[in-house]
């Protein structure tokens, strides 16, 4: 049935991209509370664990990470104030510089290690914030969600972002109307409205649907839109995440690694 209509490509890229989406929100919280943790074992911070609030939109949960990021780098900021004031210039710029090998980053920790213990306080929270501090975090995801400020994807519940194919294409068929042809004339606006009405205001899905059947009231064309939306949602905001997820692991393998080199000494 869906090939007969030419609706299956869409269809695919359709729950892909909403797949995606919902995957990549819980990575963002899972890598932001990560960091949490490791700054409040080794910098005594008290940041809480993040949950992701599924019963709030993508740009909610987004506004929540970036708030407590913000918080997070206020606290790195002034950590590492107190770093370039305690270490000279030279060992400082080996921290902060181009990632680096982990055996030249373990060799850099362990001369600070040596020259500062005690001045400083934790060297790996202070070698974490540092480099916290410089990859400024909470400015790349904000700066990526401002490229999406017109893009009705953000404003999607993330709970929806699993509803299955069946209702996503009967919500667009409520919102069809019998003279619904595939150029997307209409002869009965009064009706589209109505239909449109009679869905919960309350649902993310509402003004997500409105926006898909402005010039585009065919359910093929209106699948083709909602894909598009969510696809490109996903393409801007890939990336600040990705780079998020390298950062942390690099984070997590190097400070078992120091910890043994520093237990050497």
């Amino acid at each position: 049935m869906l090939a007969r209509l030419g609706l299956s490509s869409d269809k695919e890229r359709l729950l892909k991209a909403c797949q995606n989406l919902y995957e990549l929100v819980y990575i963002y919280v899972s890598a932001t509370n990560t960091i949490f943790r490791i700054l409040n074992h080794h910098l005594g911070t008290n940041f809480p664990t993040m949950t992701v609030k599924e019963n709030f939109s993508i740009k909610e949960n987004l506004q929540l990470l970036i708030s407590a990021l913000k918080e997070m780098q206020a606290t790195v900021e002034t950590k590492d104030k107190d770093v370039q004031e305690s270490m000279k210039q030279r060992l400082y710029a080996k921290i902060t510089g181009p990632i680096i090998s982990l055996q030249e980053k373990m060799a850099a920790v362990k001369d600070i290690y040596d020259n500062y213990k005690g001045i400083i306080g934790s060297i790996l929270g202070a070698l974490v914030a540092v480099l916290l501090r410089y990859d400024n975090f909470p400015r790349t995801v904000e700066a990526a969600m401002e490229q999406l400020l017109s893009s009705p994807a953000l404003s999607l519940q993330v709970s929806e972002l699993l509803m299955d194919y069946a209702d996503i294409i009967k919500m667009l068929q409520q919102n069809g109307t019998p003279s619904t042809t595939e150029d997307g004339s209409s002869s009965g606006e009064t009706s589209q409205q109505l239909k449109l009405r009679s869905i919960s205001s309350n649902s993310s899905l509402f003004a997500f649907i409105q926006t898909l059947f402005r010039g585009h009231r065919s359910i093929k064309k209106s699948l083709k839109v909602a894909a598009d939306s969510l696809e490109e949602a996903f393409r801007v905001l890939r990336p600040p995440c990705e780079a998020f997820q390298i950062f942390v692991k690099m984070i997590e393998e190097c400070i078992p690694a120091i910890t043994e080199k520093l237990q050497e000494t």
